[in-house]
């Protein structure tokens, strides 16, 4: 095996190695943003949400089409 084909495999294999490095630390990221996003909307535990008051209501129905 030549020089250069060895080194074209470990560059290769080094690639590799850094795109994988990448897509997992791409990965973790989202799925960080995504904990904090849902841990922003969630309700906490144990305590109970109270229903909003109801909006003023205006005289009559909606008008006919």
């Amino acid at each position: 095996m030549y020089h250069n084909d060895i080194m074209y495999a470990l560059m290769r294999e080094r690639a590799r190695d850094m795109r994988a490095e990448g897509d997992a630390a791409r990965a973790g990221r989202a799925a960080r943003r995504a904990r904090e996003y849902w841990a922003d909307r969630m309700p906490v535990p144990g305590r109970i949400r109270r229903p909003r008051a109801a909006a003023p209501r205006r005289g009559g129905t909606a008008p006919a089409r």
